[in-house]
């Protein structure tokens, strides 16, 4: 068609007003008409000449042609005849919305982007926002018009559009929105801003919003609003989604919330859990996205939200924890300073708030915050603060165990990561970290099956590692972490390793007893069985695991126990032990019902937990530090000492490294590894370590130069190494000794202790030294003792006040040498009367040679109470009654620094089974000290050994017909025999004298706790019980007399007796019937009676009766605890004691509280007597009658109450070779003392020895059993010293003790001595 483009236009639009145009000829036109006009541009003088095609354009038939094509090319052309006429198109409103329809249903298929009419669409599009059509859409009403075409952007938008596309759909939008805003149009928008795919759809939400959001700012915020504070009005679906739309605004125009932000308060204060939930939630987003600038922008809303950390509910509790993490999370990203500058204080305040979650009393919550804090610390170990590591690490200490587990698991998946960054070169070792190991221990619950011993082995062994540690990397965290570990760690470590240790050499003696094949069938069998029963308690569920021990025994497999075999090697590496398990777990079948049993068995046998490589890898880092003193060198050797008392065959294969750390002298030769070096030399593991010259001159150093502790352990490696006592290495140094100590000059030499220590051990391991050089050693012992010029050297004063000074520390020293050589029963044979007799003179305080200060002579005593205790462990049978009674009434002692230090050691010996069960005694005699610590631990150390001797004499009953001598029952025979020699035994037996008095309180005591042992259901007791035997006993008594004299015999009786009624009273069942046949008592102590009593003495005891023993059991209610308050401790300064004669101060009639009171409570005394005094008045005359009631002649009581059914059998002593009959021994002649040499003229013992030093040692073996430390050690601390009040009573106590001695002695009274101290008082 020629011509121009005007006269193209106008012809086509004649043409297209012919009616029936086909499709083809309409397709035809139409684009001739979409050239023409394209070729035009804007211009109102071209309105005539497009008029015609404008009219045909707009015919129905047109704009709504079935055919696409044809609406494509009409919607075309519409829109170019708008560009070209704009801004005045020639057409009504109704032909704009047809016009409008047509557009948005060609913008459909923009999402097309293959479509080969995407070209025009994209045209008419661009022409749209070009010309602002869609304000003219606004202003003819076409908002369902408006509506339908931001679906479809929204639509189009979400396949992906073209930039130019997709700014088109903006600015349309824009434009639309800059006119009008209506709720309608908002919805779609915010419809496509919350989805969760973040896609074209969103990007277009987003860049409308930030083009108008001046415009949307009203309209939001009234919408916003609405939905924060009509919570009750009905809601769409966009008011629910309110908090996400205030998130995406808050990302993409943050300005348009201004107003809302503060609104937000209302939401966290809500009633409504859920609210408030939801409000936490957005809030913690919030802060996320704004890298916690939001906190500092919104204080208000912000200190809100941290107090929902708080909440009542545990929901929003928890959600904020978690809204924290995510928000710390994010901000480790950044670095420190970019923290600083954009947070403030605002993570340290949310820090502090998930700190405070840790405490919750909802167990969840507590478990959510641990779970943060592991998360935020796995995310940066660097920059996160350890501390709050630690204090999540303490709800391994939880009530509960859900809580314990699961933060157990989190810190050991912590730990793990931990390790592995540390092996990458990522993170470096901190010191907060290497403490979760320890937290982790203190969680062991022996009651608990997830913390038994046998499963934190487990952990420690498989999981507390990445599996891809090596061995090397594995040993250094260990001598990390150990660092950290307490005395309580490290006991629950023992008991991890000694129960595997238990469980190899149980599976080493089943895998013998399984390849033995000469034995009976049944004998293997049966202990086979035996093996199962022990190795099962190695495990949670013992029943189980026995039945999984005898299916695997079924097993023809042989290889499946050679697997075993190979498995339980001390010299394997981790490699191999992995290949192993791997082979055997193969061998049995993930199938099979054992499988998980079999697993957890190869961990458990397999060395796991530590090894000879990790032991290796230790020693060659401490030798690397070894002239440095660092915590590293200090932790590594504390392990491996561990390590070697538990498993000292770890050590095979590590002699190169031991032979390089001992050959020279280095900081690290100290006391830890000397006792390292001495266990491995005494243990059975065979180490193959040549006793070179250079490695014995380090240890005889050691012995001369070093400390106490370091000679100890250098003498027992030394004595393990060479294998011989008589060896002339022992000579040699004993030697040298010797003549180190000959040249010494006493007040300068403070290496004096050392010398000593060496020397005594080099006694007790070589025995037959002390005779050659015996004579060196007392004259050296006398110069210590004797010399006037080493009484106070200046300068050498203890160093406070509850330390004795440095010559009483010398004395001390002394007394332990010669101990030490009086050990070995072989040669000191000659020796020891005399020793036993000058420690009795010492504890009385009747050795007058000894120059000695005042403030020096209770540690002297007590050195010497505690010799005896150490000479009892071999020498029992020589201590005399009197040397017994003496050191017994230590307990008693006027020192509250020798009551508690005698009794604590005397605990620790019973414990250990080292001494014989009458030293308990001293327990019933301080279990009425006016200290209320010695008072309590008196009582519970009572309790304890008499329980737990009760099981062992249970046990060798059955094995023993002669065990009652064992038995703790026993050892109320010493108890009487004490008490009667006791100066202020009652000498009557009236109402007040026996409720006032506390002589009988020790009988009491120990009677209760006897009585107790037995099940107080049990209505008949048999012959071995503790009630029984109780009776046999005191019937014994009843016919013996003692060997000094008569007036004892009388006091035996009358205790005997009430001891007798005693029983009777605390246990209704008893009969005299079930007491056994045969009561051996100590002939050194009773003989046989052979005379009938005398008339006062069976007169004295018709008084003794049942009721007058009710008064004394109600005078002596068990002691309440909770009133130690009401006894004042009595604190002594041993300086200022005046050291009176030991008969007053070892009285045992001294009651809980008046004699033993301090000044200050003096008064009350008084007060509460007088009240006393009232009352009793009234109750003396029913007391007096109720004895002369229940009077019963004591012949006849003795004749017909207290015969035993049997003849009655008096003993031996406790030691069964020194022990002879008493019906064969009535005139048993006196012990010869074997007389001394002319220069041995006296000789002193002493003990302040300590077994718990070296743990599972046998107390008797002397090598390994003496103190650490200076003798400062054995000597507990003086309570409130500083009181001077309680000094001067202790001062009043003592002149009271003495002047009720010189009573007795002049013949007066108790009644007369307590008159006169009753008018001094009131003077």
């Amino acid at each position: 068609m020629p011509g121009s483009a005007e006269q193209v236009v106008s012809e086509v639009g004649k043409r297209l007003a012919q009616p029936r145009l086909g499709k083809d000829a309409l397709v035809k036109l139409l684009k001739q008409a979409e050239s023409a006009l394209s070729e035009l541009s804007q211009s109102s003088s071209l309105h005539d000449a497009l008029r015609p095609l404008s009219k045909s354009l707009v015919q129905t038939s047109l704009l709504s042609h079935k055919d696409k094509d044809v609406r494509l090319l009409v919607a075309v052309c519409f829109i170019e005849v708008m560009r070209i006429l704009a801004p005045d198109p020639p057409f009504t409103d109704e032909i704009f919305k047809e016009i409008f329809r047509l557009f948005i249903s060609e913008f459909v298929g923009l999402a097309d982007s293959g479509s080969p009419y995407l070209t025009r669409r994209m045209k008419i599009l661009e022409n749209v926002a070009a010309l602002r059509c869609s304000v003219i859409m606004v202003d003819t009403g076409c908002q369902d018009l408006v509506l339908d075409m931001a679906k479809i952007f929204f639509s189009a938008a979400k396949q992906g559009l073209q930039q130019c596309v997709h700014q088109a759909m903006v600015s349309i939008m824009t434009q639309i929105l800059n006119e009008k805003v209506t709720q309608a149009l908002l919805d779609v928008i915010f419809r496509n801003l919350v989805k969760e795919d973040k896609g074209g759809a969103h990007k277009l939400a987003v860049d409308i919003i930030q083009n108008c959001a001046e415009k949307l700012e009203h309209t939001v915020r009234m919408f916003l609003s609405s939905c924060i504070f009509n919570k009750g009005a009905p809601v769409n679906e966009h008011k629910k989604l309110h908090h996400k739309i205030i998130l995406e605004l808050f990302q993409c125009a943050p300005q348009m919330l201004f107003a809302v932000i503060p609104s937000l308060t209302h939401e966290l204060l809500s009633d409504q859990v859920d609210i408030r939930l939801e409000a936490v939630q957005l809030i913690g987003r919030l802060l996320v996205f704004s890298n916690l600038r939001f906190g500092q922008e919104n204080q208000l809303v912000f200190m809100e939200f941290l107090k929902r950390f708080s909440d009542k509910s545990a929901e929003v509790r928890i959600a904020a924890i978690d809204a924290a993490k995510v928000c710390l999370v994010r901000l480790e990203l950044f670095s420190q300073r970019e923290i600083a500058v954009s947070s403030g204080n605002i993570a340290q305040d949310i820090l502090k708030s998930l700190e405070g979650r840790l405490l919750d009393f909802d167990d969840k919550v507590r478990i959510r915050a641990v779970y943060a804090v592991c998360d935020l610390a796995k995310s940066n170990l660097s920059s996160f603060p350890s501390e709050l590591i630690l204090q999540a690490a303490e709800r391994l200490r939880d009530k509960k165990i859900s809580v314990r587990k699961n933060v157990m698991h989190k810190l050991l998946d912590l730990y793990r990561d931990y390790c592995e960054k540390c092996s990458k070169g990522i993170a470096t070792i901190n010191p907060h970290y290497e403490q979760i190991p320890a937290k982790l221990l203190l969680c062991f619950d022996k009651d608990c099956g997830s913390f038994r011993p046998q499963n934190m082995g487990l952990i420690f062994a498989e999981e507390i590692f990445p599996s891809s540690l090596s061995p090397k990397e594995r040993a250094m965290h260990w001598v990390e972490f150990f660092y950290y570990f307490k005395s309580q760690h490290v006991k629950a470590l023992r008991i991890i390793f000694s129960q595997k240790r238990r469980l190899l050499l149980e599976m080493q003696a089943y895998l013998s007893l399984r390849a033995k094949k000469e034995e009976s069938s049944d004998e293997i069998e049966k202990k086979i069985c035996g093996s199962f029963r022990k190795m099962s308690a190695s495990f949670a569920d013992i029943p189980k695991v026995e039945e999984c021990f005898e299916n695997l025994h079924q097993m023809k497999d042989n290889n499946i126990f050679k697997d075993l075999t190979e498995l339980i090697k001390e010299g394997i590496t981790f490699a191999t032990v992995r290949s192993i398990r791997d082979s055997f777990l193969k061998r049995i079948g993930n199938k099979h019902p054992i499988f998980n049993f079999c697993k957890q068995l190869s961990t458990e046998l397999s060395h796991s937990l530590f090894n000879w490589e990790m032991i290796c890898a230790i020693l060659e880092a401490l030798l690397s530090c070894r002239n440095e003193s660092t915590h590293f060198a200090e932790s590594a050797c504390d392990l491996l000492l561990l390590v070697a008392l538990v498993f000292p065959s770890l050590f095979r294969g590590s002699e190169e490294y031991l032979l390089k750390l001992f050959s020279e002298e280095s900081v690290l030769i100290n006391e830890k590894t000397l006792q390292m070096l001495a266990y491995l030399a005494k243990s059975a593991c065979h180490l193959s370590v040549n006793f070179s010259s250079d490695v014995y001159l380090l240890l005889e150093q050691k012995c001369i130069d070093g400390t106490r502790a370091e000679s100890k352990y250098a003498i027992s490696a030394i004595a393990s190494l060479i294998q011989s006592p008589d060896d002339k290495k022992f000579a040699k140094l004993c030697k040298k000794v010797v003549g180190v100590l000959k040249k010494t000059y006493l007040p300068d030499n403070h290496n004096i202790p050392t010398l000593l220590q060496s020397l005594g051990l080099i006694l007790e391991h070589s025995p037959s030294m002390y005779t050659s050089y015996d004579e060196h050693i007392i004259k050296f012992v006398q110069r210590v003792f004797v010399s006037s010029e080493f009484v106070s050297t200046p300068g050498l004063s203890p160093p406070d006040e509850n330390a004795c000074s440095f010559s009483c520390k010398l004395k001390i020293y002394c007394l332990k040498v010669l101990v030490k050589s009086c050990l070995p029963r072989t040669t000191a044979l000659d020796r020891i009367e005399n020793f036993l007799k000058m420690l009795l003179e010492i504890i009385s305080e009747e050795f007058t040679s000894i120059t000695i200060c005042d403030y020096d002579k209770p540690y002297l005593r007590l050195a010497a109470g505690k010799s005896v205790l150490r000479l009892a462990t071999r020498w029992d049978s020589h201590i005399s009654p009197k040397l017994f009674r003496t050191a017994l009434l230590m307990a008693r002692d006027s020192s509250y620094i020798v009551r508690k230090s005698f009794i604590c050691k005397i605990y620790g010996l019973l414990k250990n089974h080292a001494i014989p069960i009458r030293y308990a005694c001293a327990f019933a005699l301080s279990s009425t000290d006016c200290a209320g610590d010695v008072r309590t631990e008196s009582h519970r150390y009572l309790i304890e050994v008499l329980k737990e001797q009760g099981g062992v004499s249970v046990h060798q009953n059955r094995t023993s017909k002669d065990s009652i001598v064992e038995h703790p029952t026993y050892a109320v025979v010493f108890l009487i025999h004490a008490l009667a020699y006791d100066r202020e035994f009652p000498l009557n037996f009236s109402e007040k004298e026996t409720i006032s008095s506390g002589f009988w309180s020790p009988l009491v005591v120990m009677l209760r706790e006897l009585v107790e042992i037995d099940n107080p259901n049990r209505t008949e007791h048999g012959p071995t019980s503790s009630v029984s035997i109780l009776l046999g006993i005191f019937s014994a008594v009843q016919k013996a007399q003692d060997l000094s004299g008569s007036d004892i015999t009388h006091k035996l009786h009358i205790l005997s007796k009430i001891g007798l009624l005693m029983v009777k009273e605390l246990d209704k069942h008893c009969k005299m019937s079930d007491s056994p046949r045969h009561i051996l008592l100590p002939s050194s102590y009773y003989r046989l009676s052979a005379s009938e009593r005398k008339a006062d003495e069976c007169c004295q005891l018709d008084l003794i009766t049942d009721s007058f023993v009710k008064r004394i059991l109600k005078a002596h209610e068990p002691y309440n605890h909770q009133e130690d308050t009401e006894c004042s401790i009595i604190t002594e300064r041993p300086s200022k004691e005046s050291a009176p004669k030991r008969g007053a101060s070892s009285s045992l009639n001294k009651s809980s509280v008046g004699p033993r009171a301090s000044g200050q409570d003096q008064g009350k005394v008084k007060k509460s007597s007088v009240l006393a005094e009232d009352v009793s008045k009234k109750n003396d005359q029913n007391s007096i009658h109720s004895l002369e009631k229940d009077k019963v002649s004591s012949c006849g009581s003795a004749g017909t109450k207290l015969s035993s059914p049997g003849s009655l059998g008096l003993a031996k002593e406790a030691d069964s070779r020194d022990r002879a009959s008493l019906l064969e021994n009535q005139n048993r002649p006196t012990v010869k003392k074997i007389p001394l040499k002319s220069d041995q003229k006296w000789e002193f013992v002493n003990d302040t020895m300590l077994t718990e030093d070296i743990p599972d040692c046998d107390p008797r073996d002397c090598e390994l059993d003496e103190d650490v430390g200076d003798c400062d050690d054995n000597f507990v601390k003086c309570p409130l010293s500083n009181n001077k009040t309680a000094g001067a009573g202790l001062r009043k106590k003592s002149k009271r003790a003495l002047d009720l001695r010189s009573a007795q002695n002049s013949g007066l009274t108790a009644d007369t001595v307590r008159c006169t101290r009753s008018r001094k008082v009131q003077a």
